[in-house]
């Protein structure tokens, strides 16, 4: 099977991305780190959400042969809740909690199985190029009200990155207390609760070309103005040009707008993870 895969820094420290290519197995997964409220670094100068990712990196990767996609990321969030037991974390505090996002994919000979929390995103794309996602990004309910927020700040004269966080700042403190909530999302972080937010899959192969595995920072962003993008504005960009030409030119939009202010969005440049396969 052909694949292409990509994991770049966004402007941030490091790279809280990681992901899966397990070829023997059949694996494939792209997870996004979450860094706490509370900030914390380890030793060596991980953040708490690169940890995370990590952590359920080398999780999928150990993952036995007959386990199903989402009972085993239940079993991984618990791996998470004891190491950061371990590191003195106080998991009494949401704020202080490390995260991850994950979208996890076992491809068989006639089936894909899939998993996933938060806001990573499957896709599976069709002989005649038709888009369907797999998965719903689960804090899009919760973002909109802060997009909306930064996009009114715009609008009020606002033109800088920092003062436009700093206005939206409440609701996304507010959104990260919704994690494993009633109304919330799903998301690693410990919290037991998390099993209820899984969502999981089977499908059939038939006439499936390509599956594209993304986080979020794939994502072709809102114009100002502009109607939200369709998936397909996402996805098939990546399918017929490659995951590299995509993201180099994603990057190159974001370069032309380091204030977040022509295309809406919470950071100049997040952290890039995506996997194209190829199934034909």
């Amino acid at each position: 099977m052909k694949l292409e895969c990509i994991s770049m820094k966004g402007s941030g420290k490091s790279n809280e991305d990681a992901y899966v290519i397990q070829q023997v197995k059949h694996v494939y997964a792209v997870i996004d780190g979450i860094t706490s409220l509370i900030p914390y670094e380890s030793a060596a100068g991980q953040t708490g959400g690169a940890i995370a990712a990590e952590l359920v990196k080398k999780q999928l990767e150990a993952m036995p042969e007959d386990v199903a996609l989402h009972d085993y990321l239940g079993t991984v969030n618990e791996a998470l809740q004891e190491q950061m037991r371990h590191s003195g974390i106080d998991l009494e505090k949401k704020e202080a909690l490390w995260g991850a996002a994950c979208a996890v994919v076992h491809v068989g000979d006639t089936h894909i199985e899939y998993a996933q929390l938060g806001d990573c995103m499957i896709f599976a794309v069709y002989d005649d190029d038709m888009v369907r996602p797999l998965t719903h990004t689960q804090v899009s309910h919760l973002e909109q009200a802060a997009l909306a927020k930064w996009e009114q700040g715009i609008n009020e004269g606002l033109c800088t990155r920092t003062e436009l966080h700093e206005r939206c700042m409440d609701i996304l403190i507010h959104n990260r207390y919704q994690a494993n909530g009633p109304g919330g999302y799903g998301v690693m972080n410990g919290d037991a609760a998390c099993r209820d937010f899984i969502e999981y899959g089977r499908m059939n192969r038939v006439g499936v070309k390509a599956l594209v595995l993304v986080t979020d920072g794939l994502f072709m962003p809102r114009a100002l103005g502009g109607a939200q993008p369709r998936w397909e504005e996402t996805v098939l960009p990546i399918v017929h040009k490659g995951l590299q030409r995509y993201t180099d030119e994603l990057i190159a939009l974001e370069n032309n707008d380091p204030e977040c202010i022509r295309y809406i969005r919470f950071k100049k440049s997040d952290d890039k993870t995506g996997i194209i396969l190829y199934l034909q």
